[in-house]
């Protein structure tokens, strides 16, 4: 399942990269093999999924054996980087915007929680970020006996 739930992250982050207020922003896995650019010449998104929980669902009041359905959780880190010579209040508006434009496109209802956090500097990259943390929840088998 943790295969899909990424495939379902990457087809969130696929619909933030056209949106229009986001479209300007690179967005990269947390880890990439190759370096990150250095100065960061943009403003940069790093996705990084932190952690999936299986959760058990009770769907049509069954307890027990006939359990149906399986809700998971992911929190995932977007971690916004500021080009070397922009401002806090720059990269506050940018990350303002990206979270706009995550909750404009939640198609499906998965995002639970949205949260912004402070500015903070990154010492191998020289420039500030913040992070966005999100926790997305889906319900991924249907009623099924298990």
């Amino acid at each position: 399942m943790t295969s899909l739930i990424d495939n379902n992250i990457d087809e969130l982050i696929r619909r933030v990269r056209q949106y229009g207020a986001a479209s300007e922003l690179v967005f990269a896995a947390a880890y990439p093999p190759r370096e990150t650019p250095n100065p960061v010449g943009k403003y940069m998104v790093a996705v990084n999924n932190t952690g999936v929980r299986k959760a058990q669902v009770f769907i049509g009041d069954t307890v027990g054996t006939g359990r149906r359905g399986r809700l998971y959780e992911a929190s995932v880190t977007l971690r916004i980087y500021a080009p070397r010579n922009s401002g806090a209040s720059a990269l506050l508006r940018v990350s303002s915007l990206l979270y706009d434009a995550l909750e404009a496109c939640d198609d499906d209802g998965a995002i639970a929680e949205i949260s912004l956090g402070e500015v903070a500097y990154e010492n191998s990259l020289r420039t500030v970020y913040r992070d966005l943390r999100l926790k997305l929840q889906w319900l991924l088998s249907g009623e099924g006996a298990a």
